[in-house]
C-alpha cells in the first residue's frame, strides 16, 4: 500500500515536471499533475483485478484520454494539452530499459520478454486513445445535433 502511494505521488511530480518542459501554463500545472496521479490509481486498479498488460494499460490509457477530454472541454484548450504529462506514468521506460539491455548483453530471453511486454504497453497505450478519441467524438457530434434540434423552428 505505502509503495502505491509513492507510485501515485511520484507520477504526479513526473506529470507535473513534464508540464513544466512541455511549457503549460503555470495556472494548469496543477491539473497536469492531478491528470497523472489519476492515470497512475487507474493503472494500479487495473492492474490488481487485470492479468494482461494489453488491456490494463489500455483502460488506463482510456481513462487518461478521458480525463484530457473533459479538462480541454472545460477549459477550452486541445486535448493534448493535458494528454502528454497524463501519459507519463503509463511510459514503458523500465522495459525498454531492460530490453536493450538484453540485446546490448546478448541475453535472448530477457530481450524477448521485455520486448513483448513493451510492446503490448505500447499498443495498450495505443488502443486506449483511440477508442476514447472515438468516444468523445461521438458524444461531441451527438452535443452539436442535441443542440441543433433545442434551437429547430420547427418544434
Amino acid at each position: 500500500m505505502a509503495q502505491n502511494i509513492e507510485l501515485v505521488i511520484l507520477s504526479v511530480l513526473a506529470s507535473f515536471g513534464f508540464a513544466i518542459c512541455f511549457q503549460i501554463e503555470k495556472k494548469d500545472l496543477i491539473f497536469a499533475g492531478i491528470g497523472g496521479g489519476l492515470t497512475r490509481i487507474f493503472y494500479l486498479i487495473f492492474m490488481s483485478f487485470i492479468p494482461y498488460r494489453i488491456v490494463y494499460v489500455a483502460l488506463a490509457a482510456f481513462a487518461a484520454a478521458l480525463y484530457a477530454e473533459v479538462m480541454s472541454g472545460s477549459k477550452h484548450t486541445p486535448a493534448t494539452y493535458y494528454l502528454y504529462p497524463t501519459i507519463i506514468p503509463l511510459i514503458p521506460g523500465d522495459l525498454f530499459y531492460y530490453m536493450c539491455a538484453g540485446l546490448i548483453g546478448g541475453d535472448a530471453l530477457m530481450f524477448r520478454k521485455n520486448a513483448t511486454e513493451c510492446g503490448l504497453a505500447l499498443v495498450g497505450l495505443g488502443i486506449g486513445f483511440v477508442v476514447c478519441s472515438c468516444f468523445s467524438h461521438y458524444m461531441r457530434i451527438k452535443k452539436l445535433a442535441d443542440r441543433g434540434r433545442g434551437y429547430s423552428s420547427e418544434e
